[in-house]
């Protein structure tokens, strides 16, 4: 099943979910230089959800987010056999700091978790863990552009805390621009370095939020792709929704022998995930949000390199419950 489009859609997909660390084009973001009213004050475009509301200009923000995903059961194939389960967690905080009208700096803190449930034996990993921080600005040149550049090191490992080795660490960047010429048009472009990933380091990215009708909203980029619909001003549905999963890691030393496969001994891991599914959100207050998402997951594979072992599993049902808080 590796066609060359999605061979390049999991590249992108991996690429920008090392971005999303920074919020720099993530879903639900607004734009980084949003307009000032007369009065002083900055209107955002939109909060987390889609809640048109006003901040300060030169107001310290903070978020924390927290996501909670079941998978469902589901075949293994390609060199796997059994059934295998899902459960996914994901936590993140973030804080931008407002140093003048035109630079900010941004720092966020994100740790995920995917744990599996398989037949005893297995030689997949138990569990995938990503901790990962990004110290990172933005500039604004005018009402329009504004320039953004972040450093991301992260942590990635496989099943546990025990021994961590100096492979299992990434360091890596971005570089661009964003452009937002009328507050229905949001568009972010750059370029990422990230050493870790497999085959390609250095990737373009690319971001859109575009209001193309007055209800509905297109947000292009990852880890989330959708098409919003503002139902209520505190209810927003988006009857199509793509999500990005996954990372690449390191297997240890003797990883292979404790499970009985010694040729996947310190190797690298891609892991990918594609999740295809309809959601809502609602504003419970200004500042709080919960969102319901379900669907399929229709890609999982498991790829290690060098080893000609790449499990995928079939496709599963999953439901996502997410809440973020603002402040």
């Amino acid at each position: 099943m590796k066609t060359t489009s999605l061979y390049r859609l999991l590249l992108f997909a991996k690429i920008a979910l090392f971005l999303a660390v920074v919020n720099l084009f993530g879903d639900d973001q607004g734009p980084l230089t949003p307009p000032t009213s007369s009065d002083g004050i900055t209107v955002d475009q939109k909060d987390y959800r889609g809640v048109s509301m006003k901040t300060p200009s030169l107001s310290i923000r903070e978020d924390v987010n927290l996501d909670y995903t079941y998978v469902g059961d589901a075949d293994l194939k390609s060199g796997a056999t059994g059934h295998m389960g899902e459960q996914t967690a994901q936590f993140g905080y973030g804080l931008k700091v407002p140093i003048s009208e035109n630079l900010s700096f941004q720092w966020r803190i994100n740790y995920n978790r995917l744990d599996f449930s398989q037949p005893a034996g297995s030689p997949l990993p138990d569990n995938l863990q990503t901790l990962s921080t990004s110290l990172g600005a933005a500039y604004k040149l005018s009402s329009e552009w504004a320039l953004f550049g972040a450093v991301i090191p992260r942590l990635e490992l496989i099943d546990n805390w025990n021994q961590i080795e100096s492979q299992e660490f990434q360091l890596g960047g971005a570089l661009g621009a964003t452009y937002d010429p009328n507050p229905h048009l949001s568009l972010r472009f750059g370029v990422a370095v990230n050493p870790g990933a497999i085959g390609t380091p250095v990737l373009p990215v690319l971001g859109l939020r575009w209001q193309f009708a007055e209800p509905w909203t297109l947000q292009f980029g990852f880890p989330r792709t959708a098409i919003d619909y503002q139902l209520l001003p505190n209810l927003r549905l988006s009857p199509l929704e793509i999500g990005f999963n996954g990372g690449s890691f390191h297997t240890g030393k003797s990883y292979g022998g404790s499970v009985g496969m010694a040729q996947l001994n310190d190797r690298k891991l891609d892991y990918n995930e594609i999740r295809v599914g309809a959601g809502a959100d609602y504003a419970v207050m200004k500042n709080i949000h919960v969102g319901l998402t379900a669907g399929a997951v229709v890609y999982r594979e498991f790829d290690f390199k060098d080893a000609s072992y790449s499990p995928k599993a079939e496709p599963a049902p999953y439901v996502q419950l997410g809440v973020k808080v603002g402040f």
